[in-house]
């Protein structure tokens, strides 16, 4: 009971800690509230998969001993088989000694009759007196004596010997029935102990089918969060290209300073500021800003064209596309790759709160995977490369030189 008691509890507390958990799915209006969100979300699937581990390790443990209670129940049921049959062995015993005793006593009975009866040529009308009368000497009557005695003390230890049994089967019969009692007790215990367990199984696979219903809505929630990151990268980035046109129509417009000789200007304007083909920004790609180890460094050191101080990994879609460069969801060789806070890169999930870059190496249409070159430290080659394919390659942010 105190073990029905204590796992009862811990059902109890789980699914009260499973039911505070939110089902709704949050919206982000910026992409850092999104990122936010994400690694919230993040953090919520964590924890709630160590939940559905523990009510795992409970199912588990729950069957194994549902499984060693029925076999006990087995052996119990076999035990209690065995006693009957030496019980019903034993009574044919007892019956069958109860006969030998009847028998014998009718035989007694039947001796002790015929020694009263009368004989027609006795010398004393006793046929157990006469016996000894007809001894023919003194040695005779002794043997005669003697034998008649060992007679009568053969019948009457036969009828001790029955009677003896007779008592020793009662008595084992009793001792059997006794064990039996004992066997049908604990049966009866075993088969209580059986319903107890299983009343906790059950609360344990509805607390594991509870945990996996939050797993789904979570997973349902980090899309919609996934889809909010997108677009507002999406209008961040449009806001900042816009501006960046603007800022350049606003310079344009602006009264250019006459240049003398020592007034280099325009010449350190055109190294900062320069656009290239298709309104790229050009001016803050040479050298790398990037801490070496980190996945930006790597995709610098790669894509030279990439551009300096474009945040962390998760930023660079936004940045770029306010540089002017070309921000979408097609997959491309050469292009680099940008991962949102959280989001699954193969088989692991980039940093709630950078994301992660990576550069494209080649494009498989077929089968909807890339096949990209990466680093940073979580890798053990923090300096890259470090090759690996993914799959559902439309998923990603793509920049495109």
């Amino acid at each position: 009971m105190s073990l029905k008691k204590t796992i009862t509890a811990t059902l109890v507390l789980g699914l009260l800690a499973v039911s505070t958990l939110s089902t709704n799915v949050v919206s982000a209006a910026t992409s850092n509230e999104a990122q936010d969100a994400i690694a919230a979300n993040k953090d919520k699937t964590n924890d709630l998969l160590k939940q559905i581990e523990a009510a795992n390790t409970e199912v588990i443990d729950l069957d194994q001993k549902i499984t060693t209670n029925t076999a006990k129940i087995v052996d119990q049921k076999v035990a209690i088989n065995r006693a009957n049959k030496q019980i019903e062995g034993l009574s044919g015993q007892i019956a069958d000694a109860q006969k030998e005793v009847a028998k014998r006593t009718v035989v007694l009975k039947k001796q002790l009759v015929t020694l009263q009866e009368k004989s027609g040529n006795a010398v004393s009308g006793n046929v157990y007196v006469d016996f000894l009368l007809n001894a023919n000497d003194l040695s005779d009557l002794v043997s005669r004596s003697f034998t008649i005695n060992k007679l009568n003390q053969a019948s009457k230890a036969a009828l001790t010997d029955v009677n003896n049994a007779k008592t020793e089967l009662t008595g084992l019969k009793a001792e059997q029935e006794k064990t039996k009692a004992n066997l049908v007790a604990i049966k009866a215990g075993l088969e209580k102990q059986q319903t107890s367990l299983v009343a906790l199984k059950r609360d344990a696979d509805q607390k594991q089918t509870a945990l996996s219903k939050k797993i789904n809505d979570n997973k349902t929630e980090l899309t919609a969060l996934q889809a909010d990151f997108d677009q507002a990268s999406t209008k961040e980035a449009a806001a900042a290209a816009k501006k960046a046109v603007a800022d350049k129509a606003a310079t344009a417009k602006a009264p250019v300073p006459t240049a003398t000789k020592d007034t280099k200007t325009s010449d350190n304007s055109n190294s900062t500021s320069s656009f290239g083909g298709g309104g790229k920004v050009a001016g803050n790609s040479a050298g790398n800003s990037y801490a070496w180890g980190q996945c930006t460094w790597y995709v610098k050191s790669v894509a030279p064209w990439a551009g300096n101080n474009w945040g962390n990994g998760a930023q660079w879609g936004a940045s770029a596309a306010a540089a002017g460069f070309r921000v979408d969801h097609t997959p491309a060789a050469g292009a680099i790759v940008s991962f949102a806070g959280g989001q699954m890169v193969g088989s692991w999930a980039a940093d709630g709160a950078y994301g992660h870059v990576a550069y494209v190496q080649s494009y498989n249409a077929a089968a909807g995977t890339i096949t990209i070159t990466q680093g940073g430290m979580g890798f053990d080659n923090p300096a890259g490369p470090n090759t690996q394919t993914i799959s559902n390659a439309g998923a990603f942010t793509y920049i495109h030189n």
